[in-house]
C-alpha cells in the first residue's frame, strides 16, 4: 500500500482529580506496568475473522510501529459463490489488504485453516475467478494498478501486465544479488543505480522458482510472530522488480513483488516502519470482481448522537425587488406573487444550519428556507441522497407561480404542488431523548391558519430517519387541506440524474398528473407501469418530456435507485400516507429554469391524500399527519422492495447466478438470514450481525430461479 495509512494511537488519556493520584502512584511502585490495548472494532462477519485480525493488527491499532496486515477496519462481507460450501456460497469478508473466507462453517474452528485467504493476486493476473475447489469463471485480467493511485497512474503496471512475468517459467537462483530489474507499461529493463544492499536476494522458492529479496524476506519473517507467512502471503509468483508509480499525484520508484495472496511493495522514501507494505489487494479484487469500491464498518463514535449548529453560505437570488403583494380575491392571498425577471442577481448568503449525526447518517437542516431537511449523507458510502441546489433561485413552478427549488426534503402545505411555505423561515427546536434526537420545525400557515410542523427523528445506531408532517386546524371551521412531503433526489451523490436512475414503484399502473411527453395521455388518465406501449417509464431517459404521475392506491413504499452508481433511497410509508407521486424532467429539460448549472433531480412525493385533485377538509381542532421512514441504500444492484425494516436488491451475475442483497437500517445481533425461491428455502446463513453500513450480499448458484423471499430477525422482504 502506498497511501501511507500511518497507524493512529487509539489510547485515550482522561483527566482525573489530583486527590486520586496518590493511590495509583503507590500501586505503580508495587505492580508491573501494563499498557492498555484498544478493543477490536465491531463489524466482523464471524468471530474467527475478528480473532485473526486481532492477532496481527490490534497492536498496529494500538500504535505499534509497523504496517497493517489486513487493514484498519473490517469491510464488506458477502456470501460468495463457492460450489463446495453449504448452499453453494461461503462467507467472506474483505479488508484493504486481503479477503478472509470460511468454506465450511461446520469444520473445526481450532484448525489454523478454518479461515482461509484466497489466491486473489493469482485470480486478478490470470483472469480466472475461482467459484469452487476446481471451478473458475473466465474474466478479463484486472486492469488495476498494482500500487499507487487508482487513477492517473500511467507508468504503474497493472495486474493484467504481470501475466508475462508469472508465465515465464522458473528463474535461476540469484542469492546475494541486489535487484536492478525494472518493469512497467513500456516494457522490462534494468537500472544498476536502483540496486541496493537491502534488496539483495535472500531466499529462493524451490516450488515456484522465484527469488525473494532481503527486505521482503525480513517482513514476512516478522509476520511469523503472529501468523504463518505461507498462510498470509502464499508463494512468490513473480520476480521482484522496480517500477515507477504515482502516489497522491507524485511519482516515486517502488520495488514490487507479487505473491499468490498478497503483493509487497518497498518504498525507500517512506519512513522506516512503512517502507515495506502490503498492497491493497482486497480493495483491488473487490473492484475487479464486484465493480465498486470497498466500504468499511463504521467505527463506534465517541457520542452515539451529536447535534451542532453551523453556517452554510449559498449563493442566493435577491427576491425582495421581485415580490409583489396580493389582495383578497387572489387565490394565493396573502402570499406574494413574484416577477421572475425582477429578481436580483445571486450573492453569497449565510444561512443557519443544524447538523444531527449518528454513526451511520449525517442530517443537515435549513430552517430559514422552509424548515427543510436539506441533506442526508450515508456515512459508510459517503453519498448524499438529496439534490442540493448550488444556488437558491426562483423557478416558474407551483401554485404561487414561483417556487424555490432548494433541494432536500420539503414540507408542502396547504395546497397542491409545493404549497406556499417552502421559501419562508420556520422555527426550529431540537429535543433529545435517551437514544434519539428529533428536529422539529414549525410555522403558522397564513391563508387558512393551520399550525404546521415537520419533524425528523434520528435514532442512535440506525441507518434510517423518520419524517413526520402534521397540520392542526385551530380555527372554528373546517378548512380544506392538502399536505405532502416532497423529496428532491439525486441518489448517486453527484447532483445529477444519471442514465442508470430508475423509479421503483410497487404498482401496475399510474395516473398522469401532468406531462409534456407526446406519447403519453393527459392528466387523470391511467398508464401501465412500468412499461407503457413498449417503453420502460421507470427510466426517465425514456421520456420525451417531463412526467408527473400518481399511484392509484396508497403505496407501501417509493424508491429511486441508480443502477450504474449502485446507490439509491427508499421511503417506507407509515401512518397517514394515502398517496404517492413521482416527477422528473426527462432528457430534454433545461435546468437553467431552477438552477445555474447543469445539475438535476427527480422527486418522490408522499401525501395525506391520493392526488392533487383531492382537497379533503380538516375539522376544527383536528390534526392530520403523515409519516415515512427514509432509507439511504447502496450495494443492492437493483432495488426491488423496501419496508421500514430493510430493503431487498437483486442483480444478475456474469456466471448466470442471482445475487440477493439485504440492507437493514438497524443493528441486529446474531441474525439468521434465509432465502427462499417459490417458497422453497435455498439458503440459510450462519448467525451474524446485520448492520446498516454493511449490506449482506448472497450469491445464489447459477440455474436457481424463482420468486425471491428473504427473512431475517422477524422481517420478511419479497420480490414482486
Amino acid at each position: 500500500m502506498l497511501h501511507h495509512q500511518f497507524p493512529r494511537n487509539l489510547r485515550l488519556l482522561r483527566p482525573f482529580p489530583l486527590s486520586l493520584l496518590i493511590l495509583p502512584i503507590v500501586l505503580a511502585l508495587c505492580l508491573p506496568v501494563t499498557m492498555a490495548s484498544p478493543a477490536p472494532p465491531d463489524g466482523f462477519a464471524d468471530p474467527a475473522f475478528r480473532d485473526l485480525w486481532a492477532r496481527a493488527d490490534l497492536p498496529v491499532a494500538g500504535g505499534a510501529g509497523r504496517s497493517w496486515t489486513w487493514g484498519v477496519l473490517p469491510a464488506e462481507r458477502r456470501y460468495e459463490r463457492y460450489d463446495q460450501a453449504p448452499s453453494g456460497a461461503r462467507l467472506v469478508q474483505y479488508f484493504d489488504k486481503a479477503r478472509m473466507e470460511i468454506n465450511d462453517p461446520a469444520a473445526d474452528r481450532r484448525s489454523p485453516w478454518f479461515v482461509t485467504t484466497g489466491l486473489l493476486v493469482v485470480e486478478m493476473i490470470s483472469g480466472r475467478m475461482q467459484v469452487g475447489a476446481t471451478a473458475f469463471v473466465p474474466r478479463a485480467p484486472a486492469a488495476i494498478p498494482v500500487a499507487g493511485d487508482l487513477a492517473d497512474n500511467p507508468e504503474a503496471p497493472t495486474y493484467a501486465m504481470l501475466a508475462p512475468l508469472v508465465g515465464v517459467g522458473r528463474e535461476p537462483p540469484r542469492l546475494g544479488q541486489p535487484v536492478s530489474a525494472t518493469s512497467g507499461p513500456a516494457g522490462s529493463g534494468a537500472d544498476p543505480d536502483l540496486a541496493r544492499p537491502e534488496t539483495a536476494i535472500a531466499r529462493y522458492d524451490e516450488v515456484t522458482g522465484r527469488n525473494v529479496p532481503l527486505v521482503f524476506e525480513r517482513f514476512m519473517e516478522q509476520q511469523r510472530a503472529w501468523l504463518d507467512p505461507l498462510f498470509v502471503f502464499g508463494r512468490p509468483i513473480t520476480e521482484p522488480f522496480w517500477t515507477r508509480v504515482r502516489v497522491a499525484g507524485r511519482d516515486t520508484m517502488v520495488l514490487v513483488q507479487a505473491f499468490e495472496r498478497r503483493l509487497l511493495t518497498y518504498t525507500p522514501a517512506n519512513p522506516e516502519p512503512w517502507q515495506v507494505e502490503m498492497g491493497n489487494v482486497g480493495q483491488h479484487y473487490l473492484r475487479w470482481r464486484h465493480g465498486h469500491e470497498l466500504h468499511y464498518a463504521r467505527p463506534v463514535p465517541a457520542q452515539p448522537l451529536s447535534v451542532r449548529e453551523t453556517t452554510l453560505v449559498i449563493p442566493s437570488y435577491d427576491l425582495a425587488p421581485a415580490l409583489r403583494p396580493t389582495s383578497p380575491g387572489d387565490p394565493i392571498f396573502p402570499y406574494e406573487r413574484l416577477e421572475l425577471s425582477q429578481a436580483g442577481p445571486p450573492r453569497p448568503r449565510a444561512y443557519r444550519a443544524v447538523v444531527v449525526e449518528n454513526r451511520f447518517l449525517s442530517l443537515t437542516f435549513l430552517p430559514e428556507v422552509g424548515g427543510r431537511l436539506l441533506q442526508a449523507v450515508d456515512r459508510a458510502s459517503g453519498r448524499a441522497i438529496f439534490y442540493q441546489n448550488p444556488v437558491i433561485k426562483p423557478a416558474p413552478f407551483g401554485q404561487r407561480g414561483w417556487w424555490l427549488g432548494v433541494g432536500g426534503l420539503e414540507w408542502a402545505v396547504p395546497t397542491e404542488e409545493h404549497g406556499y411555505l417552502e421559501h419562508l423561515p420556520w422555527n426550529l427546536t431540537v429535543s433529545r431523548g435517551r437514544d434519539a434526537v428529533t428536529v422539529r420545525t414549525t410555522t403558522t400557515e397564513r391563508q387558512r391558519g393551520f399550525a404546521v410542523s415537520g419533524s425528523v427523528t434520528l435514532r442512535a445506531d440506525e441507518g434510517r430517519f423518520v419524517a413526520r408532517l402534521a397540520a392542526r386546524n385551530p380555527s372554528g371551521a373546517a378548512q380544506p387541506l392538502q399536505m405532502w412531503t416532497n423529496a428532491m433526489l439525486s441518489p448517486a451523490g453527484d447532483n445529477r440524474v444519471g442514465p442508470g436512475l430508475r423509479f421503483v414503484v410497487p404498482a401496475g399502473q399510474m395516473i398522469v398528473h401532468a406531462t409534456s411527453d407526446p406519447g403519453l395521455p393527459g392528466p387523470r388518465v391511467g398508464i401501465a407501469w412500468p412499461r407503457h406501449n413498449g417503453r420502460d417509464l421507470s427510466d426517465p431517459a425514456a421520456w420525451m418530456g417531463y412526467l408527473g404521475a400518481f399511484t392509484p392506491e396508497p403505496p407501501p413504499f417509493l424508491g429511486v435507485y441508480d443502477v450504474s452508481a449502485d446507490s439509491g433511497v427508499a421511503v417506507a410509508h407509515g401512518p397517514g400516507v394515502a398517496g404517492g407521486k413521482i416527477f422528473g424532467f426527462g432528457p430534454s429539460n433545461e435546468p437553467r429554469l431552477y438552477t445555474d448549472d447543469d445539475s438535476g433531480y427527480v422527486e418522490l412525493w408522499s401525501g395525506a391524500q391520493t392526488t392533487f385533485w383531492n382537497d379533503p377538509p380538516l375539522a376544527p381542532g383536528a390534526t392530520r399527519s403523515i409519516e415515512g421512514a427514509w432509507l439511504p441504500l447502496w450495494g443492492l444492484g437493483r432495488l426491488v422492495t423496501a419496508t421500514a425494516d430493510g430493503a431487498l436488491g437483486l442483480a444478475q451475475r456474469d456466471d448466470g447466478g442471482l445475487t440477493v442483497t439485504l440492507a437493514t437500517p438497524r443493528i441486529v445481533p446474531r441474525a439468521t438470514v434465509t432465502v427462499s425461491l417459490e417458497g422453497r428455502e435455498v439458503f440459510r446463513s450462519a448467525p451474524l450481525t446485520l448492520r446498516p453500513d454493511l449490506p449482506l450480499a448472497i450469491e445464489l448458484p447459477p440455474g436457481v430461479t424463482g420468486r425471491v423471499r428473504v427473512e431475517a430477525a422477524g422481517a420478511r422482504l419479497e420480490a414482486p
